[in-house]
């Protein structure tokens, strides 16, 4: 009777560990990689992409044109994203941001350098969703975005990260399924789940480019 009461709280109290230290906004990327298990890509709720738009865009409108306060504000935002939703969300979290950042005023070398950071960092202990930042970005950047990617990530030892970036669009995007992917425009402040559907979706919220 005892064991079995001592098994009970034990797996209540690991339950409990786990749940903290995903919800926690002050958990680190080392410590999510140990207790996130790999699975499937996956998307950012509506509520959680318009948490992550009013904090960041505040942030970057904050700055008052700092670029390396902007560039600061964008690779913390990645980061923390991916060690609260998780580094399975990574696609979806650097597509967010991209689309933020630029509705919010940043420059394409601002946006490019923030994401670089944030892939450097998020490299040293989880290179596929390092890798997912830079596929996402050269589905969806600028120009001008790539270029700034590129040159940080090489300036911080990740050239295997530069030359992902500048890899061009991929052919197929990533699959819509259910939920669909961040739709939004440039002007408004309104960034969603779409309504899902089979087959491949638009990575690019404009839907200029795949």
């Amino acid at each position: 009777m005892r064991n079995s009461f001592v098994t009970v709280m034990r797996a209540s109290v690991s339950a409990l560990v786990l749940n903290f230290a995903v919800a926690s906004s002050s958990i680190g990327i080392a410590e999510l990689a140990m207790i996130s298990p790999a699975s499937a890509a996956v998307s950012l709720t509506t509520d959680q992409t318009s948490s992550l738009q009013t904090s960041l865009t505040a942030v970057i409108q904050a700055a008052n044109g700092d670029p390396a306060a902007i560039e600061a504000a964008i690779s913390t935002a990645v980061q923390n994203a991916i060690a609260t939703y998780g580094t399975d969300a990574a696609g979806s979290i650097a597509s967010a941001v991209l689309t933020i950042a630029e509705s919010a005023g940043a420059t394409g070398a601002e946006i490019g350098a923030g994401l670089g950071q944030a892939s450097a960092a998020v490299a040293a202990v989880n290179t596929t969703a390092a890798s997912t930042i830079a596929s996402t970005l050269a589905n969806e950047g600028k120009s001008d975005e790539v270029t700034s990617y590129q040159s940080t990530t090489t300036a911080l030892g990740y050239s295997n990260l530069a030359s992902t970036a500048g890899s061009g669009p991929s052919a197929t995007g990533e699959s819509g399924g259910a939920g669909g992917g961040l739709t939004g425009t440039s002007s408004g402040n309104n960034f969603a789940n779409g309504s899902g559907g089979s087959g491949s979706g638009c990575l690019n919220p404009s839907c200029t480019s795949l």
